[in-house]
Parts: C-alpha cells; sequence; structure tokens
C-alpha cells in the first residue's frame, strides 16, 4: 500500500499528507501549550520561547511550520541521493507521523529549528560528491551545526558527522578541517560577542556551560513504555538502515557515498545520545530524520516487497493507534 501511495501521483500524495497534518495537528492547536522549556536548550531558543512565553498559539503555529519544513527538507535530501523520484513525497508522509504521534510532541521545543539547521548540513554534505574543493559544502554544513548548537546545544556532538563525511568522500586535506572547525565555531563567537557588548557574558558563559556540565547517557525519566517504544523504534531503524546500505551496493557510487552521509548522521546522533547528558526521551527525537529517510528508500529501492511494504505500513498505523490511545 505504501508502494502503491509513493507511485499515485503527487496530488494523491499531497492531500494524503495534508490530510494526516491536520489530522495529528488539530488537537495541538485547539489546545495550544508554551514552548517547552529544557536543560538542554541553546541561548538562541531561550530567547525564542521568551518571546513566545505569552503566546501559546503562535508557539504551536510556528511549531508546525517547522515541522512542515523538516518533512520537505527531508524529502529533498532522499531525492538528492537519487533514492526516490521526484514526484514521490513518501519520506515527508512518514516523517509528519513520526515528529506528531505523540500529543507532547505538538508544540515548540529545541530539536524543532536546531533539525532544520541540522538537515541542510546533512543536504549540504551530500553535494560534497563531485566537488574537487568543497570548502563552500564544508564550511556551510559545519556553520549550521553550529547555529543549530544555539538552539539545541547537544547538536555540537554533530560536527563528528561532517568529520566522518570527510572520511567518506576522501577528504585528506587539512584545510577542510580547519575550515570546518572555523564554520562550527563561527555562531559560538558571535554569540559570546554579543553577550559581551549587551553587558551579559557571564551570564550567557553560565547558561552554556550549565547545558555541558553533566555529560552522560540519561536514563532517569523513562518509563517502561518508553523503554518499549525506543528499543523498537531503534530495530526499525536498524533494519531500514542495514536494508538500504545493502541494496545500494550495486548501485552508482554516487548513491553509496550520498547514504552513507545520513548513516554517519544516525551514528553521530547515537554518539549524541549517549555521551550529551541530554535526556533520551528528548533527544532520541533525532531518529526519526534517518528512520523516516531509510524506511523511504527500502520502499523506492524494492521494486515488489509485500512484506516490507506491510510491515511500514504496520509500523505507521502502530504509532497512529498509539497517538489515538494515548
Amino acid at each position: 500500500m505504501l508502494r502503491r501511495l509513493s507511485t499515485s501521483g503527487l496530488f494523491i500524495q499531497l492531500i494524503a499528507f495534508l490530510a494526516l497534518a491536520s489530522l495529528l495537528w488539530t488537537e495541538g492547536l485547539a489546545h495550544a501549550l508554551v514552548p517547552v522549556r529544557t536543560v538542554s536548550e541553546g541561548p538562541l531558543y531561550t530567547l525564542l520561547a521568551g518571546w513566545l512565553s505569552t503566546s501559546p498559539t503562535l508557539s504551536v503555529i510556528l511549531a508546525l511550520v517547522l515541522t512542515l519544513s523538516l518533512c520537505l527538507i527531508l524529502n529533498l535530501i532522499t531525492y538528492s541521493a537519487d533514492l526516490i523520484s521526484r514526484e514521490n513525497i513518501l519520506p515527508a508522509t512518514m516523517l509528519i507521523v513520526l515528529l506528531s504521534w505523540n500529543s507532547k510532541l505538538l508544540l515548540l521545543h529545541p530539536i524543532l529549528p536546531a533539525a532544520v539547521l541540522i538537515l541542510i548540513a546533512v543536504y549540504t554534505l551530500m553535494n560534497m560528491y563531485g566537488q574537487q574543493d568543497p570548502y563552500r559544502q564544508v564550511f556551510t554544513a559545519s556553520f549550521n551545526i553550529g547555529l543549530a548548537s544555539l538552539f539545541y546545544f547537544p547538536s555540537v556532538y554533530l560536527l563528528l558527522m561532517v568529520l566522518m563525511s570527510f572520511v567518506t568522500f576522501r577528504i585528506t586535506s587539512y584545510r577542510e578541517w580547519v575550515i570546518a572547525f572555523t564554520g562550527f565555531l563561527l555562531p559560538v563567537i558571535y554569540l559570546l560577542s554579543w553577550y559581551y557588548l549587551s553587558n551579559s557574558f557571564e551570564k550567557g558563559l553560565a547558561q552554556i556551560i550549565h547545558s555541558i556540565e553533566d555529560p552522560g547517557l540519561r536514563l532517569q525519566h523513562l518509563t517502561g513504555i518508553d523503554y518499549a517504544w525506543l528499543i523498537f523504534m531503534l530495530l526499525v531503524l536498524l533494519a531500514a538502515g542495514f536494508g538500504v546500505v545493502n541494496r545500494t551496493q550495486d548501485k552508482l557510487i554516487s548513491i553509496r557515498k550520498k547514504t552513507f552521509v545520513m548513516v554517519n548522521f544516525t551514528l553521530s546522533v547515537l554518539v549524541l545520545i549517549l555521551i550529551s547528558g541530554a535526556p533520551v526521551e528528548e533527544s532520541h527525537q533525532l531518529f526519526f530524520f534517518p528512520l523516516a529517510f531509510f524506511m523511504a528508500a527500502n520502499i523506492g529501492l524494492v521494486k515488489k516487497s509485500i512484506i516490507q511494504d506491510m510491515f511500514y505500513l504496520a509500523f505507521i498505523l502502530f504509532l497512529l493507534a498509539l497517538r489515538i490511545i494515548l
């Protein structure tokens, strides 16, 4: 059914996507909540949440706009990796379910603005393929990761994705490494300069230090249902990821290289979760992006696989059922 949907034409897919988005976000818009505040938020998110703290409806509208933007960017990423056709928006459809399956996600939280910048970095890294001197792509990707950390501070660990992509694309020049760290540090330098000029340097620096002073894996607040969901999601992610990597072995080298950028992203998120100290119930949401990417890519790569199609459909229906139950 999912494969049939992916080949049914752009108009029908858009209707299905918009219907799902409306169905999932009606509750959030009807019962708007103020932005989430968390120990992992960056200083730019602190400012944004402060501005929107008295306007819950505007806050939820912004969260919806960011969510829809993430869906469209992921769809573009999957298409640019040559894993789906131009008229296939299955990645976006899967991602809207993953980002909205729990009513607790229907509000503004720091991962949303950070993820927009992170996905732009992923897209930029994929475009490094074939570039003899990818200085612009390296700088853009690193700069976006640095900027994302100012919304969701654990994003700093995703610089590892950029460095791992150097290995993927066999980049050995020291220039790219210098450019990567320069681009990554620039947003932080600008922020510290702004703190200094506004006479709030010590307060701003204390907030940054507070975001990183308790590293490690934080599982304290997870319930039994949370553990079951995380295990199930990781199993689906592993199965989908290995499936795509295996099925692209006989494809063009450009497809394999771009696919491995998403693998690098997945591994970097795993490192972030394990050592950043960010609450797992929050940070695991970054897995939603490679999960939607790999599931949609599997359906696009396999011409006939009823079992796989039914499995992913059951997974999506399971999330929708949980949304109704919970």
